[in-house]
């Protein structure tokens, strides 16, 4: 039996035991308490983070479906748009079917013979009218036409080609069939694209026999027209000559049939509708025995004039001329005669002929009060017939005509690309 002392001891050490064993579940306690905070703490700063990530995502998410909104909204804006320019292009393409129905009509209805040639002479595009002067077929297209044989003699054709891709304008010749039955206008001008480049050359054949059977039938007519004219005046001068008593009246009436019977005898020898100027006054001034020389200048360029106005300033021509020598500078010695004309603008600025006689140096002033057919010539017919503005000045040693006849706009000469004149 255990003694008090042992028992005491026992349960001592029994009570130590218990008390290590407690403080060291109690430590062990504490331990994981402190290591469960750490992990809390720690769990909850990732918590933070997470929830601020996630706040932060929320926002980009946010964003983004603003963005998404607005891309949204762009593209119902782009598909009504797209609508739109569909709608557009679908009546362009109705459009372009339609200019090209009418283009391929017109070229199948045409009776002119056309090409498109690019830069380098390939063929592009032809009107089916092209079979008469090509052998050329649909199969054709993509060669150069220098390949194809022409039923025309087209010498130079190249050559003409370069000169509208030199020069940027047209350019236009006549060729005839080898038998000359056949006349076409070569009519070669730029072809240009949308920015106004000229990437080709368009040749057309215009048919134009008839013109030239008519210009032929006419040029025979004038003829005729011509020479019963010149037979005619001279009838009416035997008839005056025999009938009027002989003296200044008669010869005056004599010369004046004389120059417009050489007038006539120009139009008959000229080729076209129009009389050189200088022409005329070399022939008048041939007729009276008046030559260019010291005392007397001739000067003036190339003025061509239409039947509109050249019997006029015929006639005034003459009556200046042979008032010159009954009276002025072609009688009197000592005098001078200048004769000019030139083609500039009036005081008004219109395009004129400017003709210009002038007469210096008479020992003898002219008489002013005489008004006769010449007088009546410058100072009425001409503002009459012709809207001329004219000048007579009778000056101490001579006189000094100033006439001024507006020219008529240029045309041009059917199938001969030449341009010419109306007076």
């Amino acid at each position: 039996m255990l003694t008090r002392e042992e028992a005491l001891a026992r349960a001592q050490a029994t009570h130590d035991g218990a008390a290590l064993q407690v403080e060291k579940e109690l430590r062990d306690t504490r331990e994981r308490l402190q290591s469960m905070i750490e992990e809390y703490e720690t769990a909850l700063e990732e918590l933070k983070s997470s929830n601020e990530e996630l706040v932060s995502v929320n926002e980009e998410l946010q964003s983004s479906n603003e963005e998404l909104e607005a891309s949204k909204e762009e593209l119902v804006s782009l598909n009504e748009e797209l609508h739109t320019v569909n709608f557009e292009l679908n009546g362009k393409i109705e459009a372009l079917d339609r200019s090209n129905n009418d283009l391929k009509n017109l070229f199948e209805s045409t009776s002119v013979a056309t090409v498109f040639l690019d830069r380098h002479l390939v063929i592009r595009s032809f009107t089916p009218a092209m079979d008469g002067i090509f052998n050329i077929r649909p199969g054709d297209m993509g060669r150069p036409i220098t390949e194809l044989a022409s039923s025309f003699n087209l010498p130079g054709l190249k050559e003409d080609i370069a000169a509208v891709f030199a020069a940027q304008q047209a350019q236009e010749r006549r060729v005839s069939s080898p038998d000359g039955a056949t006349h076409y206008l070569v009519r070669l001008t730029p072809y240009r694209n949308t920015d106004q480049k000229t990437e080709g050359v368009v040749v057309a054949f215009v048919n134009i026999t008839s013109l030239v059977n008519a210009e032929e039938r006419q040029d025979v007519l004038i003829a005729e027209l011509q020479h019963r004219t010149r037979n005619l005046l001279s009838v009416i001068q035997s008839i005056a000559q025999q009938t009027l008593s002989r003296g200044p009246v008669l010869d005056t009436f004599v010369s004046r049939l004389a120059a417009l019977g050489r007038l006539q005898g120009l139009i008959g020898d000229a080729d076209g509708d129009l009389i050189d100027l200088r022409d005329m006054v070399r022939l008048e001034f041939e007729a009276l025995g008046v030559a260019d020389g010291e005392r007397i200048t001739i000067s003036g360029p190339s003025a061509p004039l239409g039947f509109r106005s050249m019997q006029t300033v015929a006639l005034v021509l003459h009556e200046l001329a042979t008032n010159a020598i009954k009276y002025g500078a072609l009688k009197d010695r000592a005098a001078r005669l200048e004769l000019g004309w030139d083609i500039g603008p009036d005081a008004q600025g219109v395009r004129a002929l400017r003709i210009r006689w002038h007469e210096s140096g008479l020992t003898t002033k002219p008489d002013s009060t005489k008004a006769g057919f010449g007088r009546e010539l410058i100072e009425k017919a001409l503002k009459f017939t012709l809207h001329a503005q004219t000048e007579l000045v009778f000056r101490d040693d001579g006189i000094s005509c100033h006439i001024e006849i507006p020219l008529q706009p240029v045309r041009t000469r059917a199938g001969t690309g030449e341009e010419t004149k109306r007076g």
